[in-house]
């Protein structure tokens, strides 16, 4: 059994659990049922009370060892609270971030929990149920061990040790399967027992240095004060890397992107604070500027560390990593489930990966392609269009430029150099140059699907002008 649990998720169970305050009306409520209880006979009363506890016999009651996957996460949010649950919250939220380094997160620890059996006994409910807590909170207390021995800023030595012993188990393991079966057989097994041992070791040394850097960067990330800052950061940190290359360029990416915020928001921090809270946002966005310098910088260094030797770990698992073979199916607005369409679903699929929540409302149109390679696309929905890109390493979609509709002079057409987008008021660019519009151009190939989607285009900007307006 696997068990995922976030700080949003805790929250709200203490919530649910909290004693609930009275009121004057449950307060009345109350006092009228003791009043009736006095016009009752204590005779009735007592056999309420001696049937409301009947002892049951019980054969063979029998509840099977528990193993249980538990990952923790710091992070999550509980949505829909307020009041006194919404303070109840950024309490609960400030006091374990407070203490984010001792009680780090807590990625796949094994939890043993031995069986319950009770054979021919006589006991109530409330006896049965006692028992039942007893027993598994004396399990859980036993194996506090392994809880404390899985937390990340410790690099989780606990996976390490399962690791190697699940090594060692192969090393002997895979032999003996191939001798069975004959000398190659013995050598292949050989092999493979020796490359799962390496495995494991490798990628318990490296796990777990992943891990402690991992936990050292987000404390880095925390001290920014910078909540948007920490959303990009676990949104890049949120899949784990493929291979060594990948670590790399994400690490590189992260460090490259720590010096730069870091140096631009001495400056651009204040000026956000001043413009929306004033002197005292001024003061605020001071302070998470002089922070933000020392910090996004260094925990670049980090992360690049953390990226790389993860991905030195993804490698040394040896395990193939499961991809879809196609993007999931795209689902027009009026819910109707027709035949798979690879452009459609690709399409989709690059809007909702560059936009992750930005275009979130956004329904998908069309796209036509602007490279042969497939990397570059122009791609529209029914309130904007835009220019996406693929990055060849990562593979993840960005957007190079979008317009809404109320920014455009007109519908987009098809000339003769391609797509004309032509814009209501100039862009300014970089040196002081600007633009009045774009003008896309696409594969040959593509030219009568253009003609449909520009259509497709129009339609939904002719039907969102009044709305704008």
């Amino acid at each position: 059994m696997a068990v995922s649990v976030d700080l949003g998720f805790v929250s709200s169970m203490t919530v649910l659990f909290a004693p609930i305050e009275d009121d004057d009306m449950e307060r009345l409520i109350a006092f009228k049922q003791d009043c009736e209880l006095i016009h009752k006979d204590l005779k009735d009363h007592a056999i309420q009370l001696s049937t409301s506890d009947l002892r049951h016999f019980y054969d063979m009651m029998h509840f099977s060892p528990l193993k249980i996957h538990l990952s923790f996460s710091l992070y999550g949010t509980a949505e829909g609270q307020i009041g006194e649950k919404k303070r109840h919250y950024s309490f609960l939220s400030l006091f374990l971030e407070s203490i984010g380094v001792v009680l780090a997160d807590i990625h796949d620890v094994i939890f043993k929990l031995g069986y319950f059996e009770r054979r021919y006994a006589f006991c109530s409910q409330s006896q049965l149920t006692a028992e039942i807590k007893r027993h598994y909170i004396q399990q859980a207390l036993k194996q506090l061990y392994v809880l404390v021995l899985g937390l990340d800023v410790l690099g989780n030595p606990f996976g390490i040790i399962r690791g190697l012993a699940s090594g060692l188990g192969d090393l002997f393991y895979e032999p003996f399967q191939g001798v069975i079966q004959g000398p190659e057989e013995f050598v292949e097994g050989l092999a493979l027992g020796v490359q799962s041992l390496l495995g494991n070791v490798l990628g318990g040394v490296t796990g777990a240095v992943s891990r402690i850097t991992g936990t050292l960067g987000k404390t880095l990330a925390t001290l920014t004060l910078d909540d948007e800052f920490q959303k990009k950061r676990r949104e890049a940190l949120y899949r784990p890397p493929s291979g060594i290359t990948e670590g790399l360029v994400r690490g590189g990416t992260s460090l490259v992107m720590g010096l730069f915020d870091g140096l631009t928001g001495i400056v651009t921090h204040p000026f956000e604070g001043a413009k929306q809270e004033g002197l005292g946002g001024l003061l605020k966005g001071l302070g998470k500027g002089v922070l933000g310098v020392v910090a996004r910088p260094v925990g670049g260094i980090v992360d690049l560390a953390s990226s790389s030797f993860d991905g030195i770990q993804r490698v040394a698992d040896m395990s193939d990593e499961i991809y879809p073979l196609r993007p999931a199916r795209f689902i027009q607005s009026d819910g109707v489930i027709r035949p798979y369409v690879f452009r459609e679903a690709e399409g989709n699929y690059a809007l909702k990966n560059a936009g992750k929540e930005t275009y979130a409302a956004d329904h998908y149109l069309g796209h036509v392609y602007v490279s042969g390679d497939g990397l570059n696309i122009f791609l529209g929905t029914d309130k904007r269009v835009m220019y996406l890109s693929k990055g060849e390493i990562l593979g993840q979609w960005s957007t190079q430029w979008t317009y809404t509709w109320n920014l455009l002079l007109e519908p987009p057409s098809i000339t003769v150099e391609g797509i004309r987008v032509v814009l209501k008021e100039r862009q300014k660019r970089w040196f002081g140059s600007s633009v009045i519009g774009k003008t896309i151009s696409f594969l040959e190939k593509d030219k009568k699907y253009a003609e449909s989607f520009i259509e497709r285009l129009k339609a939904a900007m002719t039907a969102s002008i009044p709305l704008i307006n």
